[in-house]
C-alpha cells in the first residue's frame, strides 16, 4: 500500500512538472529524461531495501520455526526417527534412543529391521514395501527389540518424504511405547473372561438386564425359571415378578442406576411357567456389561429356607413355652462359660432373675471345691470330650449360700466342628446329695467297723494284712525298711482261768489301748492279730527303731500295773514282744517279715517272758518271783 502511494506521488509530480514546462515554453527533453532516470533509480533502491528487509524477516521466521521443530523433535514424548528409503537410520530423537537403548552412533549403523522383533521381520518388510508403492502414510502396532534383548510393543506411525520426481526418498517414523497399555488390555480381557466364566458356571442363578430386558443368563438361572436360554434372552424381567412387586422393583432399579452404589438385596415372589411360586432373595448391582450400563442380579431360591424359618419360629415358641414353665433350669452357655440364656426357673432355684444371670460367667458361681471338675467345661478342655456328660456341683445362691445341682450338659457344634455353645439342663440335687452323704457316712462307718476288732476297737487282722501288703510294695519301691512287732500277753490263759473271761476281755481292751497310744506316726499301724496276740507294722523303720518301740510298749504295759496275781513272772500283766525289720525285695515276702518277728517273739517267751527280742538279741525287764 505504501509503495502504491509513493508511486502515485511521483507520477503526479512528474505530470505537474511537465505541464508547467509546456505552459511556460520551457520544455527541454534532456533534463526531463535525467529526471526520469533519477526517479527510476530511487525507485529501484527503495525496492531493493524492501527485499532485504523481507528476506531478513523470512530468515528469522525460518530460524524460529527450525528451533521450534528441533525442540519438538528433542523433547517429544514419542520416539522419532528418520531413515533412508532402504531403512538405514539417519537420525533419531532422545526418546527413540531411550526406547531402544542405543546411542546415536550405534543406531546409525543399523537398519530399522535390525530392531524389529525377529518373528515379525518378514511380515513387517512386506508391509513396508506395500506402503512404499502406495506412497501413503501407514500405522501399525509392532514388537521391537531393545539393545539388551528386552521386547516392547510400539505403535508406529510412518510417512514418506518424496523427491522432486515424487519417489519416496526418506521415511519418518513416530513410535509410542504402548507395552503397559497392551498389558492392561490383556489383563482386562483375562478379567472379563474370568468374570464370564465365573458367572456362567456359578452355582447360583445370575442374569444381567438392561432397561428391564434380560440380555444374559447363566444355566442356573434358566433352570430356576424353567425356560431355555434362547427363549429367556430378550424377555422382560417383569414377566416373572408378581404384579404387586412391579412398583417396588422399579424403585429398586432406579436406586441402582449409580454404578458406584452399593448392591441391593430384596425378597420377591416369582412365578415360573408351571405356575409354581418361588420366594427368591435377589442381590442386584449396577455394572458395565459389554460397554453399557446394566444391572447384574444374583438369585437365591429361599422358598425352603423360609419354610424352615417358619417351622423354626413355631418350634422356638414351643421350646420357649417348655423352658419358661419347666421347674428344671435350662441354660445356654458360651464356650467361655457366660450365660446366653437361662430359663425363668432360676428365680426359684437360685434366687437370681434371668436378667441378673445372662452375661454372667457361670464358672464364677461354682463352689471352689467343685471348680476343678466343672472347669472341664471350659473351651480349652472340652475339645475331644464326649458331646454330652453329667456333673454334680454346688452353685451359688443369691443369698450367698449354695445349692447342689445335677447338670446334664451337651456340646453344640458349628459347621466347622468347633464348640459353639453348651446346653445345660440342671435340677436341684440338694436332697439327693444329703441322702448320698448319709449313705456315704453309713458306708464309711460300716467299712470302719469291718476293719476293726469288735472287742478292742483297733484294726483287725484282715485290715492289718491289707495294710501290710500295701506298705510292703511302697517300701519296695522306695528302698526303705519295714519293721514288724509281734506281741503276746504273758500267762493270759491263767488270767482267764483265775478272773474269768469278762475280766480277760477288759484286760485285752486295756492292753490294746496302751499299744494304740504308743503307735504315733500316721503310717504306723497296730492291730489285734488273734486271741491275746497283737501286731504292729512300722514303715521306714530299721531294727533299732523297732526295738525302741517294742521295749517302750512292754514298759508301758508293766507300768499300768494291771493286777495278775496268777502270773508266773509278775504280780501285774506283762507282755512279750518279738520284732524284725527288712528291706522289701523280690527275694522276700511280707510273710517272711512276720515269720522273723514271730520267731523273735518265741525267743522272748522261751527266755522268760516280759521282754522284747529281735532275731539275735533280747531286752529283759527285771521281775520278781511270782507270789504263790
Amino acid at each position: 500500500m505504501k509503495n502504491k502511494t509513493f508511486f502515485y506521488i511521483i507520477a503526479s509530480s512528474i505530470i505537474v512538472y511537465i505541464y508547467s514546462l509546456v505552459t511556460n515554453n520551457l520544455w527541454q527533453p534532456v533534463p526531463l529524461l535525467t529526471l526520469l532516470l533519477c526517479i527510476c533509480t530511487i525507485w529501484q533502491l527503495r525496492l531493493a531495501k524492501k527485499h532485504r528487509i523481507e528476506a531478513e524477516q523470512f530468515r528469522k521466521e525460518l530460524i524460529e520455526k527450525n528451533q521450534k521443530l528441533e525442540s519438538v523433535f528433542i523433547h517429544s514424548a514419542l520416539g522419532i526417527m528418520l531413515a533412508e528409503r532402504s531403512g538405514r537410520i539417519l537420525d533419531a530423537n532422545p526418546k527413540f534412543l531411550e526406547m531402544l537403548g542405543y546411542t546415536m552412533e550405534e543406531l546409525k549403523t543399523l537398519s530399522y529391521i535390525d530392531f524389529t522383533y525377529p518373528e515379525d521381520r518378514d511380515k513387517d518388510m512386506l508391509l513396508y514395501k506395500e506402503a512404499l508403492q502406495r506412497k501413503k502414510p501407514y500405522s501399525k502396532e509392532k514388537r521391537y527389540i531393545r539393545k539388551n534383548g528386552d521386547m516392547f510393543i510400539g505403535k508406529l506411525s510412518a510417512s514418506f518424504i518424496l523427491d522432486d520426481n515424487g519417489i519416496p526418498k526418506y521415511v519418518v517414523g513416530h513410535v509410542e511405547d504402548i507395552t503397559k497399555e497392551k498389558e492392561l488390555e490383556e489383563h482386562l480381557k483375562e478379567s472379563q473372561k474370568r468374570y464370564r466364566d465365573l458367572v456362567t458356571f456359578s452355582p447360583e442363578p445370575i442374569l444381567v438386564h438392561r432397561d428391564g430386558t434380560i440380555i444374559f443368563a447363566n444355566e442356573k438361572a434358566c433352570k430356576m425359571v424353567e425356560i431355555p436360554m434362547d427363549i429367556l434372552l430378550g424377555r422382560s424381567i417383569y414377566e416373572f415378578i408378581r404384579p404387586e412387586f412391579h412398583a417396588r422393583t422399579k424403585e429398586t432399579l432406579e436406586e441402582l442406576e449409580d454404578i458406584k452404589g452399593e448392591a441391593e438385596t430384596r425378597h420377591f415372589e416369582i412365578i415360573v411357567p408351571n405356575g409354581r411360586r418361588l420366594i427368591i432373595e435377589i442381590t442386584q448391582k449396577a455394572i458395565i456389561y459389554e460397554g453399557s450400563p446394566s444391572i447384574q442380579a444374583i438369585f437365591r431360591d429361599v422358598t425352603e429356607r423360609r419354610r424352615l424359618e417358619k417351622d423354626l419360629r413355631k418350634a422356638t415358641e414351643r421350646y420357649r413355652f417348655i423352658t419358661e414353665n419347666s421347674k428344671d433350669l435350662i441354660a445356654f452357655l458360651k464356650p467361655d462359660g457366660r450365660y446366653e440364656y437361662i430359663s425363668a426357673a432360676c428365680q426359684d432355684v437360685l434366687g437370681f432373675s434371668q436378667e441378673e444371670l445372662v452375661g454372667k460367667n457361670a464358672f464364677s458361681c461354682i463352689h471352689e471345691e467343685d471348680a476343678a471338675e466343672v472347669g472341664s467345661l471350659k473351651l480349652g478342655d472340652i475339645e475331644g470330650m464326649d458331646d454330652h456328660f453329667t456333673l454334680i456341683y454346688r452353685h451359688m445362691l443369691k443369698n450367698g449360700g449354695y445349692v447342689w445341682l445335677e447338670t446334664i450338659a451337651k456340646l453344640l457344634f458349628n459347621e466347622q466342628g468347633a464348640v459353639e455353645s453348651i446346653l445345660a439342663i440342671s435340677r436341684d440335687a440338694t436332697k439327693r446329695k444329703e441322702r448320698e452323704k448319709s449313705l456315704e457316712t453309713a458306708n464309711d462307718f460300716l467299712k470302719m467297723l469291718s476293719n476293726l476288732d469288735g472287742l478292742t476297737g483297733i484294726p483287725n487282722r484282715r485290715y492289718f494284712e491289707e495294710t501290710l501288703a500295701n506298705e510292703w510294695e511302697r517300701c519296695k519301691a522306695t528302698g526303705a525298711g519295714l519293721a514288724a512287732i509281734m506281741i503276746d500277753i504273758d500267762c493270759f490263759k491263767l488270767y482267764n482261768d483265775t478272773f474269768g473271761h469278762l475280766a480277760g476281755d477288759d484286760s485285752l481292751k486295756e492292753v490294746a489301748a496302751i499299744i494304740k497310744k504308743s503307735v504315733k506316726r500316721p503310717r504306723d499301724l497296730a492291730a489285734r492279730y488273734g486271741g491275746e496276740e497283737f501286731v504292729i507294722i512300722l514303715p521306714d523303720t530299721d531294727l533299732e527303731g523297732a526295738r525302741k518301740v517294742a521295749d517302750s510298749i512292754r514298759q508301758s504295759v508293766r507300768d499300768r500295773k494291771i493286777p495278775h496275781t496268777a502270773s508266773e513272772i509278775d504280780q501285774f500283766i506283762t507282755i512279750s514282744a518279738g520284732y524284725a525289720s527288712m528291706v522289701p525285695g523280690n527275694d522276700c515276702t511280707p510273710k517272711d517279715l512276720l515269720r522273723e518277728a514271730d520267731s523273735a517273739l518265741y525267743t522272748a517267751k522261751r527266755s522268760g517272758k516280759n521282754r522284747a527280742c529281735g532275731i539275735d538279741e533280747c531286752s529283759v525287764m527285771p521281775h520278781r518271783t511270782p507270789v504263790n
